[in-house]
């Protein structure tokens, strides 16, 4: 969670009490008692409460509430930011999609509880396995986006079998074995548009699928 809320918050009523203080103080020349001090501390509490709740409440606007990535709203937003400072610097932006094998079946053979710690635990390893400005977020129901800034002309192949090799390797005793197939493109050699990028990735995420190319963990 960011601190912006409550920066911005603090800061405007730390202005206004610093006017405040020259104001009655040094234009009016009114005396300067203590009770000043008690008043700005309390003012700056309010400030750093109302600044939390901003926060709080933009960073799960922004949020999937089961798997703690990002949403495809957010999702969307960052590619548009992420395309054009890529444009901008004659940079690279990769897509990558995940979608998990045969999730509807551990559904129906293990209920929903048991699914929604599949897509957490999933969520867990894609958090772990991606770079430090790599943004994950939960497309809808077991698919998942990765956007990788700055991504290399190998990018297709290199992080889909490094991503795979993670997955491959975290699995837990206590959850379904599950498979997982994934497709990338890239910006803006398979094109300019989200939308005609992810039904790139898409597309070599189910051909992926039906070679039996994916993982399994």
């Amino acid at each position: 969670m960011r601190y912006k809320g409550r920066i911005f918050a603090v800061g405007v009523v730390g202005l206004f009490n610093l006017l405040r203080y020259f104001y009655y103080h040094q234009y009016l020349g009114l005396p300067f008692k203590a009770n000043f001090f008690i008043l700005t501390a309390i003012f700056l509490a309010i400030a750093w409460w109302c600044g939390k709740q901003f926060d709080r409440a933009k960073y799960y606007s922004e949020k999937d509430p089961l798997t703690n990535t990002y949403n495809r709203r957010t999702l969307e937003r960052s590619f548009r930011k992420l395309a054009a400072t890529c444009k901008k610097e004659e940079k690279k932006l990769g897509i990558i999609m995940l979608d998990l094998n045969n999730f509807k079946e551990i559904n129906d053979s293990f209920g929903h509880q048991i699914g929604d710690e599949v897509l957490v635990h999933v969520a867990s390893i894609l958090e772990d396995f991606r770079r430090k400005d790599d943004w994950v977020a939960r497309w809808g129901g077991d698919e998942f986006v990765i956007l990788v800034p700055d991504c290399q002309e190998d990018f297709k192949s290199v992080y889909i079998e490094g991503l795979l090799q993670k997955l491959k390797g975290g699995n837990v005793d206590n959850l379904p074995v599950i498979g997982a197939s994934i497709g990338g493109s890239v910006y803006p050699d398979d094109g300019e548009r989200l939308q005609e990028l992810l039904r790139m990735a898409d597309g070599a995420m189910y051909k992926a699928k039906e070679m039996k190319e994916g993982g399994r963990f």
